[in-house]
């Protein structure tokens, strides 16, 4: 059974992070406004972008421990998160070393390497992660985020003295993966979450889209400084 429909939210959220940063690049690194006609448009870009890929995260997830065993899933993320880990750190010593203006000490890779890590203890306990889900929405609501200390930044508590080009902690996103995951269950349950599969023979255009999302981290990694370098040679060139 392929979920056509979570394919194309996933290749829809590629696309407007690609869109996104590209208009970031322009706009951050080469002072050019020509694509940002409206900041309200590039704000909507962003959160569906990686709003996006935290909904197929948690669902895929939820996927996932329907096909293997809890000992291989939890090797299978395991896996994801020490890749994930060392990618996201080394974009972080990239951006201080060449771009410290643009300096990325907690960005979305950051949060899937410890969430892709915490995600087959905390989903295990199941009516737990529920409640903890609650907790956390509540502290991330009423309870201020600044305190004298950046170091606890990972969690969503940092000074003013704290500069990320690129921020995703934990709380809350770590729990809008978790929440996700639970929808993921509830859906299944009254059969809702089959509607967006399909049983048919897929095309060779799908297949080829299927075998390219499986190289999206690749993706993620080069796009931005293809576009970044690309810029660089149309300035030179114009």
């Amino acid at each position: 059974m392929r979920y056509q429909y979570l394919d194309i939210l996933r290749w829809l959220c590629i696309f407007l992070m690609i869109l996104f940063h590209l208009n970031y690049s322009l706009l951050h690194i080469f002072e050019n406004d020509v694509l940002n006609i409206s900041q309200f448009f590039w704000y909507c870009v962003w959160r569906i972008s990686a709003l996006g890929f935290m909904i197929i995260s948690g669902v895929s997830y939820y996927l996932a421990s329907k096909k293997y065993s809890y000992a291989q899933l939890q090797n299978k993320y395991l896996k994801y998160s020490w890749v994930l880990a060392v990618i996201a750190w080394a974009i972080s010593l990239g951006t201080y070393l060449f771009i410290p203006q643009q300096l990325i000490l907690f960005g979305i890779l950051h949060l899937f390497a410890i969430s892709f890590f915490l995600l087959p203890f905390i989903t295990r306990a199941k009516y737990w992660a529920f409640a903890a889900l609650i907790i956390l929405i509540v502290v991330s609501i009423f309870v201020d985020s600044e305190v004298e200390s950046w170091y606890l930044f990972p969690l969503w508590f940092y000074n003013s003295d704290f500069q990320s080009a690129d921020y995703y902690p934990l709380i809350p996103y770590f729990w809008y993966i978790v929440g996700w995951y639970l929808w993921a269950r509830v859906l299944d349950r009254y059969k809702i979450l089959s509607l967006l599969a399909t049983t048919r023979e897929i095309s060779l255009i799908e297949k080829i889209l299927s075998y390219a999302w499986k190289k999206s981290l690749l993706l993620y990694i080069i796009h931005q400084p293809i576009i970044v370098i690309s810029i660089w040679i149309m300035k030179k060139i114009v």
